[in-house]
């Protein structure tokens, strides 16, 4: 029986669009619960899919595995395909066949030019097979960077909102701590002076990651699909859940990785 194959997972077609594969990510995506294997499955398989590099090498294992189809000789009804004596060459007497064909100039520059090409084939193969390595490894920086910092950039309590504050910033990048910190400061105070709605509401959110997923990922940027779960408390009440489901953009600095946006969809 044929393995199963990411296509066959996501239920598209080998020659679906990038849009295509990610719609039906989302939608199975959807379907599961977060934190399974089957989720986790799903998130291998738009790693894959939605990765120009990493899937055409998924493609070529794909081709390579699957039986070879033989093409039959073409001959027309009635006939015996017969060997061409214009076209046999007999090698000199005493003279193996095999080394009356090396004798040949042209072959000779042929078999120079096939190992040229070989040659180059495989120096383009190792230089792609390095840099899917080096955008995998990426990817798994940027998304375990991701699942350590959410946690600290999305929870708050009204209680020590200034020090949630800087203990966010240390994890974002300096284009994205200037937007963070305006949107964060409004939960603080308002325009006119009185206090923000956390503190007017007494609220306290803990964010906790469920799941993460690589989108697509160079040596120093990165995108992820992020599930995670806000409990949110309000005037001392019973917590109310909600699960999330974002895309955060990633981007090395220096060592180490820092988040450079974040979306909700």
């Amino acid at each position: 029986m044929a393995s199963v194959t990411w296509y066959d997972l996501l239920g598209v077609e080998r020659d679906a669009t990038p849009e295509q594969v990610r719609v039906a990510w989302r939608e199975a995506t959807d379907r599961a619960e977060p934190g399974t294997s089957q989720f986790k499955k799903y998130n291998e398989a738009a790693e894959v899919l939605l990765d120009a590099q990493a899937r055409s090498a998924y493609d070529a294992d794909l081709a390579a595995s699957e039986p070879a189809v033989e093409a039959e000789p073409h001959s027309e009804p009635g006939t015996v395909p017969t060997a061409s004596a214009a076209t046999t060459t007999e090698p000199m007497p005493g003279v193996p066949r095999w080394k009356g064909l090396l004798a040949s100039p042209w072959v000779t520059v042929a078999v120079a030019l096939v190992t040229v090409l070989v040659i180059a084939v495989g120096g383009y193969f190792w230089f792609q097979n390095n840099r899917h390595d080096e955008q995998v490894d990426a990817g798994q920086e940027a998304s375990a960077a991701a699942e350590r910092a959410l946690p600290f950039v999305l929870s708050y309590d009204y209680r020590q909102l200034p020090a949630d504050r800087s203990r966010a910033v240390r994890y974002l990048s300096p284009q994205y701590q200037k937007e963070y910190t305006a949107t964060f400061d409004k939960l603080i105070a308002s325009t006119d002076g009185r206090p923000g709605p956390a503190k007017q509401t007494s609220a306290v959110v803990k964010a906790t990651v469920r799941s993460v997923g690589v989108v697509d990922s160079e040596s120093d940027v990165a995108k992820v699909i992020v599930f995670i779960d806000q409990a949110t408390t309000k005037d001392g009440g019973a917590p109310k859940f909600s699960l999330n489901r974002l895309t955060v953009s990633m981007v090395k600095s220096g060592n180490s990785w820092v988040v450079d946006d974040i979306n909700s969809y």
